[in-house]
């Protein structure tokens, strides 16, 4: 047995390695902490707006059956439009009203005003147009302090002649102004730590004597920020619940609180009578370095975001603030002497761990004991906080869960065979194993970092091992994708054909991949896979069409390899996970694994005992656990980056960056907190500001009120709009400066549809169901005038949740038709057809090319209308190695295209084809506008976005 040497502590420990965790836990080598504040003190809570005190007598005793801990029977409720899903809510914790004070009210107490600030109040700013000045330069044009003082100088310049104020001296006065509001205030903090352990008697290495800062900003004030706002109260989830389809009773994961994990996490809350009636809040974490210049000095952050699990994962994935910055933890340092050394290595595992432990120490008490806080519908109710999920990268989750590379941090598979099923880790287990054996056995036959503490062993209910999220990014799309599927492609080319011939392989690919037609939203490849540096977004681009670039040049297995891995992930991005989803998931598993040995069983890679597609396996357990990975993924986090890390630090003078990155993102925060606040008051409706400013304002805030297509129209962008989910999908012709005058016949002409007369005369006679009621063989054809109105676009609404889309789930993209697409060469898209609304799928679909957009008026009805060449499907079913439809052109029985007029009401949303390249080399000259007319046979490319997979997935 081995003592514990440190002054009044009396543990024996088997092994060393019990020992090091003793001694970590409650004799840390990182236990100097100066605590400073750097401008402003934190403000002390408003007296009532939170108790961690004891609660009234009565609690959780209220006489309300749900608060009875006897009665285990959820409580269900039909949710959505028809009653076509009900739920299952949690009977303990069910995120009752109170008051402030923690006392529980009747059912239907309304909520008391969330602020008596009257309509005409707009402190701290003097007017509407103080704020929206504000607003507009440090928000929106992000100008420097210096441009800000040009424009304000030039400004009050030109109010001197009139006798006007000017609205703000200098950008100083402006920053104060911003400073003084209180609303989304949280100050920063810093604490400072080092090194207290032994030390060499010489050559003592730098880290051991630097002292590092982390600044950071309270968890517990920036969740009461969080629920406090009104623009979530109606996408924020108080109860755990469990979702089902009411005909078939088949369950179904979405947003985090529909997940097994929140439930068995109030279920070990709710043992405890006191909790009954609360919230629970379930706290998410991210961290990821991120490097935001490689010219100058100090290039690397450390970023650490908070979200709760409450608030919807669209919310989450919006971007509307629902993820938060709270710290920036220390990197240490080191030369390479010293870097690789054992003892760096640990200090800095520990120092990350220390530092997550103490930035979170504040939620502590009310992990236990319920404290009130204000939400935002107005009503008080009881928290009870818990470490949630945490959203991290590989190389993070090593770090997070003290796991050796290479090994899973989810389960105790080994690192040589990680294809073989084990149970899961779980902190009990892991800390048994510490007590039992040393350090080496722990690292070589479990992977285990013995010598480390994770950060959550000092919380209650948290298990490092579960709370690592799935990382749909980095694990699947950069991993498998890109890191694996797409470089072993390239090594099987050159083991079965060498180098030489390989490499005219890989080049008539990318020749494939530079020639794919555009579409909205789609990354351009002009030089196929060669670029310098792989972002996320490229890959996702890449994965859209790498599939028919590939086929006939490898064999079907690594077709069939490809297409496993796309549908596996756009299956589990899909905003809803339903039962029967889960079934084909774990198909497409199994389909991956057996289509993949071709790689082995070529010689290109010799394992598959690799990390991230041993993750796969995990992924259908994670969605029960936490619903949807979409809410969860890494591509959160790295987006945020950009907004909390990177734009900051380009806005500094680059002196001491930090610092100054800290106080924009303090003004940036209560900038939003005013708008927000202004809105709900109903104070920011139409616009005080110029036409150029108000162009900026919709362009950042898009509205429902405007017509598609007012803004946008002229780039190759969708966007996320935020409406109600009203429709399924809607079109109409975009409104546009391009739009024209013209003649039936030059339109014609100019098509070289010398019949487009007879064309639109029959579209007529549809229209007015002429066919059906006419007695005579030659009808008395519709009259309409010689002038039409040609337009370059229409826009298309649709639901398309899983994809990039608003708070209601609605997406706008734009379907063109046009000679020049921005100065350059023609563009015609092609769209979905609805033909038959009773069928599902491509069953009820067809494919046209639209070669005109255009409307007339007939009898004094407006007629807006496309000019159409249709495809043709071939076959009742998809390919059965690309999983996707085959269409071609169609023909009349003349042996011409065949050409149509269709109203745009029965378009239904863009369409992205992909050639049938097969084993034909593709010219080098050929361009991606040729693609349409140069080949017979097109894919329906159902990867171009999670909307159109749905879509196209009939058997999903």
């Amino acid at each position: 047995m081995i003592p514990c040497t440190k002054t009044g502590c009396h543990r024996w420990f088997r092994n060393k390695s019990g020992l090091t965790q003793h001694v970590n836990v409650y004799h840390p080598v990182l236990p100097s902490v100066n605590i400073s504040v750097p401008v402003e003190q934190c403000q002390e809570s408003s007296a009532g707006e939170e108790h961690s005190q004891v609660l009234p007598d009565g609690y959780g005793d209220s006489g309300n059956p749900l608060d009875d801990p006897s009665n285990s029977n959820p409580l269900a409720e039909y949710v959505g439009p028809g009653d076509r899903y009900y739920r299952n809510y949690h009977p303990n914790l069910t995120g009752r009203p109170c008051d402030s004070l923690g006392n529980f009210l009747p059912a239907g107490h309304p909520a008391e005003p969330l602020t008596d600030m009257q309509p005409d109040d707009w402190s701290p700013y003097s007017s509407r147009l103080e704020f929206e000045l504000a607003d507009f330069l440090f928000t929106r044009s992000q100008m420097s302090a210096a441009n800000i003082n040009e424009l304000l100088n030039l400004w009050n310049a030109s109010l001197l002649s009139t006798g006007g104020q000017p609205i703000f001296r200098d950008s100083g006065e402006m920053y104060k102004t911003i400073d003084s509001t209180p609303l989304g205030d949280v100050q920063w903090e810093k604490f400072s730590t080092s090194y207290t352990g032994e030390r060499p008697t010489e050559n003592v290495p730098p880290w051991m004597n630097d002292t590092y800062d982390i600044w950071f900003r309270s968890p517990k004030e920036v969740i009461r920020n969080m629920l406090s706002r009104p623009d979530f109260s109606d996408a924020i989830d108080y109860r755990p619940f469990r979702e089902y389809e009411s005909a078939t009773d088949s369950r179904q994961w979405e947003d985090f609180m529909s997940g097994d994990w929140a439930w068995k996490q109030a279920d070990t809350i709710s043992r405890d009578p006191a909790t009954h009636g609360s919230t629970f809040v379930p706290i998410i974490l991210g961290s990821d370095k991120t490097t935001v210049s490689v010219a100058t000095g100090q290039n690397d952050y450390y970023p650490l975001y908070l979200s709760i699990g409450n608030i919807r994962n669209k919310v989450r994935r919006a971007h509307r603030n629902g993820v938060i910055l709270i710290a920036f933890l220390a990197i240490p340092h080191m030369d390479k002497e010293h870097a690789s050394t054992d003892a760096f290595r640990r200090f800095r595992r520990q120092l990350f761990h220390s530092s997550l432990a103490y930035i979170l120490h504040d939620l502590m008490p009310g992990m236990t004991e319920p404290i009130v806080m204000r939400f935002g519908d107005g009503h008080y109710r009881r928290v009870i906080f818990g470490l949630g999920p945490y959203i991290a990268d590989y190389e993070e989750q090593v770090l997070l869960a003290c796991i050796v590379r290479g090994w899973c941090v989810k389960c105790l598979a080994m690192r040589q065979a990680l294809d073989t099923d084990a149970l899961y880790r779980s902190r009990e287990h892991a800390e048994a194993l510490i007590e039992e054996f040393d350090l080496k056995n722990l690292r070589d036959e479990y992977g285990i970092i013995g010598d480390i503490i994770p950060f959550t062993s000092g919380f209650p209910r948290a298990d490092i091992y579960e709370l690592i999220a799935p990382d749909i990014l980095h694990q699947i799309i950069k991993g498998m994708f890109k890191d694996h599927l797409v470089e072993w492609v390239e090594s099987y080319l050159k083991a079965m054909h060498g180098t030489a011939k390989a490499n005219a392989i890989l080049d008539d690919i990318d020749r494939r991949i530079a020639a794919v037609v555009p579409f909205t939203g789609l990354r351009r490849f002009p030089e196929g896979r060669h670029f310098k540096q792989w972002t996320g977004n490229d890959s996702k681009a890449l994965m859209k069409v790498y599939l028919p670039a590939i086929e006939g040049h490898v064999p079907v297995e690594i077709v069939r390899t490809f297409r496993a891995l796309l549908e596996f992930t756009y299956l589990i991005r899909r905003n809803v996970i339903t039962e029967e989803t889960l079934v084909t998931i774990e198909d497409v598993i199994n389909c991956f694994h057996k289509h993949r040995e071709i790689f082995r069983e070529s010689g290109t890679v010799q394992t598959f005992s690799l990390p991230r597609q041993h993750a796969m396996k995990h992924y259908p357990d994670l969605i029960c656990l936490f619903g949807a990975p979409n809410g969860l993924c890494t591509s959160i986090t790295e987006s945020k980056h950009i907004d909390a890390v990177k734009d900051p630090y380009r806005r500094t003078n680059r002196n001491k960056p930090l610092g100054q990155m800290l106080i924009i993102n303090q003004h940036l925060d209560k900038l939003a907190a005013s708008r927000r606040d202004f809105s709900r008051r109903g104070m920011l409706e139409g616009s005080c500001l110029t036409a150029t400013m108000q162009l900026f304002s919709t362009r950042a805030h898009s509205n429902t009120s405007e017509a598609p297509g007012l803004n946008r129209c002229n780039e190759d962008t969708d966007e996320a709009v935020d409406c109600p989910t009203s429709i399924e999908a809607h079109v109409e012709l975009a409104r546009t400066p391009r739009t024209y005058l013209i003649t039936l016949s030059k339109l014609a002409a100019e098509l070289n549809l010398q019949h487009l007369p007879t064309i639109l005369e029959e579209f007529l006679l549809q229209q007015l169901d002429a066919y059906d009621n006419c007695d005579s063989d030659l009808p008395e054809w519709p009259t309409y005038g010689n002038k039409i109105t040609v337009v370059n676009a229409a826009a298309a609404l649709f639901y398309a949740p899983s994809d990039i889309s608003g708070i209601g789930g609605m997406r706008r993209e734009y379907i063109r038709s046009c000679h020049s697409w921005q100065n350059g060469a023609p563009r015609y898209d092609c769209a979905f057809v609805n033909t038959d609304s009773g069928l599902k799928g491509m069953y009820g679909l067809d494919i046209v090319r639209i070669l005109a957009f255009f409307s007339f008026v007939s009898q004094s009805k407006r007629y807006p209308c496309a000019v159409v060449r249709w495809f043709d499907r071939v076959g009742d079913k998809p390919d059965t190695d690309t999983g996707m439809w085959i269409v071609r052109p169609a023909f009349t029985a003349q042996r011409r295209l065949s050409i149509g007029i269709i109203h745009v009401d029965t378009l239904y949303r863009a369409a992205h084809l992909i050639p049938l390249y097969a084993t034909r080399p593709v010219s080098r000259n050929l361009k991606p506008h040729h693609s349409y007319d140069s080949f017979t046979a097109f894919y329906i490319n159902k990867f171009i976005d999670h909307h159109a997979f749905s879509l196209l997935s009939d058997s999903y």
